[in-house]
């Protein structure tokens, strides 16, 4: 395949993933932001294996990985700590071997960061990380150029910030 029409695909993996990412944040269970955030990851790691984005792409797989654990996981498990220390361990060990330069730091540690917040099972607490990791991986796609992932990654800021003033309104209302 020609690097033109690569580039092509992976920036519209990249979109696909953002209009699925902006819908997932405002999901107020586990299971559906999970859902949706699986199928976002799947795009945005084929979007990064189109741009070859070996870290981005190499780390989305182990993201996979995790929503998918965490979704089968009882919430009230010590396992999905100790499994989201595992995966986040993974994660800079790929990163380790999929190292594009400092900026995969970024994208290592936003990721492992991501994960555990994860393992809470508290979409709030999810969607605060996000304000972090969103803004670490909005820079590792400036980097590899993914303009789906950095559009992808303002919605997700956006987003979190609409979903956690949105449903902190809901617990206050039933206070």
């Amino acid at each position: 395949m020609d690097p033109m029409t690569r580039e092509i695909i992976g920036q519209i993996l990249g979109i696909i993933a953002t209009i699925i990412t902006f819908a997932s944040y405002q999901m107020n269970t586990k299971k559906t932001l999970l859902i949706a955030a699986t199928l976002a990851t799947l795009a945005t790691c084929l979007s990064y294996f189109f741009l070859d984005a070996t870290s981005g792409f190499a780390l989305n797989i182990v993201c996979l990985i995790r929503n998918l654990m965490f979704y089968f996981q009882n919430e009230k498990s010590r396992f999905n700590r100790i499994s989201a220390y595992v995966l986040a361990l993974i994660m800079c060990v790929l990163g380790a071997f999929s190292w594009q330069g400092p900026v995969s730091l970024l994208i290592i540690i936003a990721l492992a960061v991501n994960t555990v917040c994860m393992s809470y099972g508290n979409p709030q607490l999810l969607r605060k990380s996000i304000l972090f990791t969103s803004t670490s991986v909005l820079i590792y796609n400036a980097f590899v150029f993914s303009i789906g992932g950095m559009a992808n990654e303002a919605v997700s800021i956006v987003s979190s910030v609409i979903g956690i003033i949105r449903f902190r309104k809901d617990k206050q209302k039933e206070a």
